[in-house]
């Protein structure tokens, strides 16, 4: 009996390749970033924080490396599962690593003083962005869409496209700190992510608890590698309700402990204030802030 590494290598879809689309986005993006951030930022009088570039970089080669072979090809021609993970990089990995990679100059430049400012702010929006990737992240499980994708590569690569835009805009009410863009408080941040974990469980009920196959185009790849359609199916299923529930509530937890300590460090602040503190104290600080 052949064993299943020995199938996966004899795999009409998995002999080595390079894919040049992705190949030369990512270069695009990591020459494009260096060029700015060396040619336009010093004649801005603008710097860069070595833990931007690093962030910027990072989600580069997790796109590259998630995007390519092998991956690429076993998430298009062999496993669901395997493209959800893949699909959920790109979302909650990589979105967030390059928003937190560009530096607010860099923002202002490139976005602000552009012509597609208005509707990357609209997007940016909380309602907007919640809803957006709300709708992007259900449509993207429809059986249509992924079976078309698994045999229609311009198609994949717009729909990856999208995906990643959508896990953008998702992101950046909770990333941005702009005031030229829309930015949320921490209690805000708390609701904005319960409110977009609750679409997911959806897809990810339908694809653990349904007694058939969704997807037509996989149907009898998982078995190729080694393990039945409905056992992939179900991976795909608790990949996405684990990686999307995970990602997004350890950000709560990370934002209520903020809030309770700021609130922490505000009310410290409130008890150093002497009880008796009256107008007429405070009148002549107002008045001498006035004059200056």
């Amino acid at each position: 009996m052949i064993g299943a590494a020995e199938q996966i290598v004899n795999g009409r879809f998995l002999r080595f390749q390079v894919y040049p689309d992705v190949f030369t986005l990512m270069a695009a993006l990591a020459i494009g970033y260096w060029y700015v951030l060396t040619r336009i930022g010093p004649r801005q009088g603008e710097t860069t924080s070595r833990r931007q570039i690093v962030w910027w970089y990072a989600a580069i080669l997790t796109l590259f490396v998630f995007a390519e072979w092998p991956i690429h090809p076993l998430a298009e021609h062999y496993s669901y599962a395997i493209h959800m993970l893949e699909h959920e990089v790109f979302v909650m990995a990589a979105a967030p690593m390059m928003l937190l990679g560009i530096p607010d100059w860099m923002m202002r430049w490139g976005v602000v003083q552009r012509p597609w400012y208005p509707v990357v702010r609209f997007f940016s929006r909380p309602f907007v962005a919640g809803t957006t990737y709300s709708i992007v992240l259900l449509a993207s499980h429809a059986p249509a869409i992924v079976n078309t994708s698994t045999h229609n590569e311009p198609f994949h690569f717009a729909a990856h496209t999208v995906i990643f835009f959508s896990g953008l805009a998702f992101w950046m009410p909770v990333i941005n700190r702009m005031p030229e863009f829309a930015r949320t408080t921490r209690p805000t941040k708390l609701l904005y992510f319960f409110l977009t974990s609750i679409p997911a469980t959806l897809p990810t009920i339908m694809m653990i608890f349904t007694t058939h196959v969704l997807y037509s185009a996989y149907a009898g790849w998982p078995q190729y590698l080694g393990w039945s359609n409905k056992v992939d199916q179900e991976m795909a299923g608790a990949i996405l309700g684990g990686v999307v529930a995970l990602d997004i509530w350890v950000m709560v937890a990370y934002h209520f402990f903020a809030w309770w300590a700021e609130e922490q460090r505000l009310e410290k602040m409130g008890d150093a204030l002497p009880d008796d503190l009256t107008w007429a104290d405070v009148e002549p600080v107002m008045a001498a802030r006035g004059r200056g």
